[in-house]
C-alpha cells in the first residue's frame, strides 16, 4: 500500500423544497453505508425524499442527548398523554428522567414519551433538530415532530440523510447503549415499567447492534439497522420495504464487491517530533475498499498542540476525518508497548 504518514432553522432549513409526491409513500429505497468512512456500498433512490416515520426519533434521541442532562427530571403534561400511536401511556404529571424517556422513545417508539422529551414539540427543540440535520450534512431533510407522526406534520428524508444521521448516531457512546438495549425497566412516581426492545434482528441477533423501526399508513415500514461483526460496521436503511427484516438480513452480509481492510493498526505510537504526547490508536483502522484501491490509500496525520486527526484519502479524495488519542509522555502509564512512526 502506498501510505503517506505526513504530520501536519430554525427557518433556512424549511426552504428545502418538499416533494409533494413523498407524501404518501409509493415508491422504495434503500442503502448500506460503511458507518466508519460513510462510504455507500450498495443503494437505490438514495437522494429521494420520503416520509420517514418513527425513525425520525433517531434525531429526537441525539438531540436531547446532546443538548440536555439525561438525569433532569421531566413532568408529563396532558398533551403528552394525548399522542396518538405507539406509545407506553405515560400518565399526567407523572416524573421520569429524561434517561427513561429515551429508553421509552428508541425501544417502543414511544410518541407520548416524544412529545415529553421534546417539551411538547416546541419550537426550540425543532429547530436543534434541524440545527443538527445540516450540521451532518443532511441536505434534503425536514423535522417538523419529534415523534414521525404524519396526521398534522411530515417529517421528510432520504435513505442517505437518515444513513448519515444514523452513522452519526452510532459514534454517541450514551446513544448505541439507550438504542442497543435488549430491554429497560424504571420506576417513577406513578408506575413501573418494564419495555422490551421492538427491533427483533437486535434482539435475536447480536451482530445487529441497534436500530428503529417506524411505519405509518403514509409512510409504510421503515427500518434502520446498524450491524457490525469482525472489521464491518454497516448502517443499512430500507424505506416502503415489505420484506424489510430479510432485506437487512441479506444486505449486512451482501458486500462481496468490498475488502475490509486494516490500513493502520491499534497501539501507541512515538511520531519522534517535536510533540510532548504519544499517538493512541485503540481500535484498528478499517475501511471498506474494492480490489486494488489499497494501492491508493494515503493517511496524513495532523498534529497540532495538544490533539492529533488522521484524514484518510483515496484517490486523493477525502474518505475519512478521526480525531486520535493522545497521551502526555511524561505521565504516560498505560503498560503498553510503543511502536515508531
Amino acid at each position: 500500500m502506498k501510505k503517506k504518514v505526513l504530520l501536519l432553522l430554525a427557518l433556512v432549513m424549511l426552504f428545502i423544497p418538499i416533494n409533494a409526491n413523498a407524501i404518501i409513500n409509493t415508491d422504495s429505497s434503500y442503502i448500506v453505508m460503511e458507518s466508519t468512512t460513510n462510504r455507500i456500498l450498495e443503494g437505490n433512490n438514495l437522494n429521494k425524499q420520503f416520509l420517514v416515520a418513527s425513525t425520525a426519533k433517531i434525531m429526537t434521541a441525539i438531540t436531547a442527548i446532546e443538548n440536555y442532562q439525561l438525569n433532569e427530571e421531566i413532568k408529563v403534561t396532558k398533551t403528552d398523554t394525548l399522542e396518538v400511536g405507539s406509545k407506553v401511556y405515560l400518565k399526567e404529571n407523572e416524573v421520569l428522567t429524561r434517561k427513561d424517556l429515551l429508553y421509552a422513545l428508541m425501544l417502543r417508539s414511544a410518541n407520548d414519551a416524544a412529545s415529553a422529551l421534546s417539551f411538547n414539540n416546541s419550537e426550540i427543540f425543532i429547530r436543534q433538530m434541524n440545527e443538527l440535520a445540516k450540521k451532518i450534512g443532511m441536505k434534503n431533510s425536514i423535522f417538523e415532530n419529534a415523534s414521525g407522526l404524519d396526521e398534522r406534520e411530515y417529517n421528510l428524508s432520504t435513505a442517505y440523510d437518515m444513513a448519515l444521521l444514523s452513522s452519526y448516531a452510532s459514534k454517541n457512546e450514551i446513544f448505541k447503549a439507550i438504542a442497543s438495549a435488549h430491554s429497560y425497566s424504571c420506576k417513577t412516581n406513578m408506575s413501573d415499567y418494564s419495555w422490551v426492545n421492538k427491533h427483533r434482528l437486535v434482539k435475536n441477533d447480536d451482530a445487529f447492534v441497534w436500530g428503529k423501526t417506524g411505519y405509518t399508513k403514509k409512510s409504510r415500514r421503515i427500518l434502520v439497522s446498524n450491524y457490525k461483526l469482525d472489521n464491518k460496521d454497516l448502517i443499512i436503511v430500507t424505506i416502503n420495504d415489505s420484506n424489510d427484516w430479510n432485506h437487512h438480513r441479506n444486505l449486512a452480509s451482501n458486500t462481496a464487491n468490498y475488502n475490509f481492510v486494516n490500513i493502520f493498526k491499534k497501539g501507541v505510537y512515538n511520531t519522534k517530533l517535536d510533540v510532548n504526547y504519544y499517538l493512541y490508536v485503540r481500535e484498528d483502522i478499517t475501511i471498506p475498499l474494492k480490489n486494488h484501491e489499497k494501492e491508493n490509500v494515503n493517511l496524513i496525520f495532523k498534529l497540532y498542540h495538544d490533539y492529533a486527526i488522521l484524514e484518510v484519502y483515496l484517490n486523493n479524495n477525502l474518505i475519512m476525518k478521526k480525531n486520535i488519542e493522545v497521551y502526555d509522555k511524561e505521565s504516560f502509564d498505560l503498560d503498553l508497548i510503543i511502536f515508531d512512526f
